[in-house]
C-alpha cells in the first residue's frame, strides 16, 4: 500500500529527498573552496579549517549505525522533517559565526542533520517504493553526495573574490528552509513497532546487520569507491591545476561540472540497466574495469588535459555504477529481517569510517602512482567482498522493505 501512495506522488516524493540529500552535502563543497576568505575572515590560521570540515563527517562516523536503528524506529518521515530544519539551523550558526569556534559549531550540527538524511533517505525510498521505482531512486539517490558537493562549490564560486562569503550559507539556508517545505509531500512509512520488546534486545537489533556476511560485504563494496570518489576529488582539483598548469578556479570549475554530469549519468543508467535485469555483479565488473583505466589516465603526467579530463569523467561516471549498484542491492540483501534505517545505517556507518580516513590516506602523499595505486587496490576488494547479487533486480520486484 505504501508503495502505490508514493506512486500516486509521481517522482515529487523522490525528488524532495533527494533534494534534502543535496542540501545536506553542499555545505561542505560551499565551505571548501572559501577556506581561505574564512579563515582570514575570522582572523584563525589557515589549518583550522580543515578540522571544521572534517567535523561535519563526525556524527556520520560515530553513530550512523545507531541512527540507522532510530530511523526504523521513529519513521524516515519524521526522520527527515527534523533533519532539514537542523541543515537550516546550522547555516544560520555559521552565517552569524565571528570566531573559528562557532563556525565549528555550525559544521557539527550540519553534521548531526547529515545522518537523519544518510539513513532517512534512504530508509524513506526502501520502504516506500517497491519494484522497478524503487531501484531507479535508489541508484538516483546513491548519486545525491558527489552531486551535492559539487552543486556547493558552484554556489560557492561567486564569493570567492570580493563579495561577501556569508551571502553562500546563506543562500544554502534559504533551499534548506524550501526543502522543509517539502517535507509535507513525503508519504508516511510506518516505523518498526518495538511493543513489548525488551530494551537490551532493542539495542541489539540495532546491531543486528553486523551478524550478516552479505551486509558487511556490501557494506565494503559500497565504502570503497566511495573512499576513492572523495579521495579524487580532494586532490583532483589542486592536481590538475599544477600538472597542466590551469588556474585553480577553473580546475575547481571543471572537477565540479564533470562531477555533476558523470555522476548523475552513471547512476540513471545504472538505475535504468538494473530495472531491465541486466545483472549487477556483470555491471560491477565492467565498471571496476572501467575505473581502474580512467583512474590511470586522470593521474597519469603524461596524459594531455583533455585526457586527464576524460579520465576523470570516466572516473566520476563509474563511481555513479558502481555506487547504484550496491545502493539497489541494499533492498535486496535486507530482506524482511531488517529495517531500512538499520540496513542503511550499517552500510553507510562504513562508508562514513572511510570518508573520515579519507583525507588523513591521500594527503599523506603527492606521487600520482599512489593515488592509482589506492584505486586499484580499493577497486579489487569492493569487487571481491560483493556479495551474491545477480539476478537481486528481479526478486527487487517482490514488496518493499517491512516497516513493521
Amino acid at each position: 500500500m505504501m508503495a502505490t501512495a508514493v506512486k500516486r506522488g509521481g517522482w515529487l516524493a523522490i525528488l524532495v529527498v533527494y533534494g534534502i540529500g543535496l542540501g545536506a552535502m553542499s555545505l561542505v563543497g560551499i565551505l571548501s573552496p572559501l577556506t581561505v576568505r574564512i579563515t582570514a575572515d575570522l582572523q584563525a590560521p589557515a589549518a583550522a579549517i580543515g578540522l571544521t570540515i572534517a567535523l561535519f563527517s563526525l556524527p556520520a562516523a560515530v553513530m550512523a549505525m545507531v541512527g540507522g536503528g532510530i530511523v526504523d524506529r521513529i519513521g524516515p518521515r519524521r526522520t527527515l522533517v527534523l533533519a532539514a530544519p537542523v541543515l537550516a539551523l546550522a547555516d544560520a550558526v555559521v552565517f552569524l559565526a565571528r570566531d573559528v569556534w562557532l563556525l565549528d559549531v555550525g559544521v557539527l550540527l550540519a553534521g548531526v542533520g547529515y545522518v537523519g538524511v544518510l539513513n532517512g533517505g534512504a530508509a524513506m525510498l526502501m520502504g516506500g517504493l517497491d519494484g522497478a521505482i524503487r531501484t531507479r531512486a535508489m541508484a538516483l539517490w546513491s548519486t545525491y553526495a558527489p552531486v551535492g558537493f559539487s552543486l556547493g562549490l558552484l554556489v560557492a564560486a561567486p564569493f570567492t573574490t570580493a563579495a561577501d562569503w556569508r551571502v553562500a550559507p546563506a543562500l544554502h539556508g534559504a533551499f534548506m528552509l524550501l526543502c522543509c517545505v517539502g517535507t509535507v509531500f513525503l508519504p508516511q512509512v510506518p516505523p518498526r513497532k518495538a511493543d513489548g520488546v525488551p530494551v537490551r534486545e532493542q539495542v541489539g537489533r540495532l546491531f543486528a546487520a553486523l551478524r550478516r556476511r552479505d551486509v558487511l560485504q556490501l557494506a565494503v563494496s559500497a565504502a570503497l569507491p566511495s573512499m576513492i570518489s572523495y579521495g579524487t576529488s580532494l586532490v583532483a582539483a589542486t592536481y590538475l591545476a599544477k600538472v597542466h598548469g590551469v588556474s585553480l578556479a577553473a580546475s575547481a570549475s571543471i572537477v565540479a561540472v564533470a562531477k555533476i554530469a558523470a555522476v548523475l549519468l552513471g547512476g540513471t543508467v545504472t538505475g535504468t540497466l538494473l530495472a531491465r535485469d541486466f545483472p549487477p555483479r556483470t555491471l560491477f565488473t565492467i565498471m571496476v574495469g572501467v575505473g581502474m583505466v580512467a583512474q590511470f589516465l586522470l593521474f597519469f603526467p603524461g596524459s594531455p588535459l583533455v585526457l586527464a579530463v576524460a579520465g576523470l569523467m570516466g572516473w566520476l561516471f563509474t563511481f555513479g555504477a558502481l555506487s547504484g549498484v550496491c545502493m539497489a542491492a541494499m533492498p535486496v540483501v535486507a530482506g524482511q529481517a531488517l529495517g531500512g534505517g538499520t540496513m542503511a545505517g550499517t552500510v553507510n556507518q562504513f562508508v562514513s569510517l572511510a570518508s573520515f580516513l579519507t583525507p588523513t590516506l591521500y594527503f599523506a602523499s603527492s606521487v600520482w602512482g599512489a593515488y592509482v595505486a589506492i584505486a586499484l587496490a580499493g577497486l579489487v576488494v569492493a569487487l571481491v567482498a560483493l556479495p551474491g547479487v545477480v539476478g537481486a533486480q528481479r526478486r527487487s520486484a517482490a514488496p518493499a522493505v517491512s516497516a513493521s
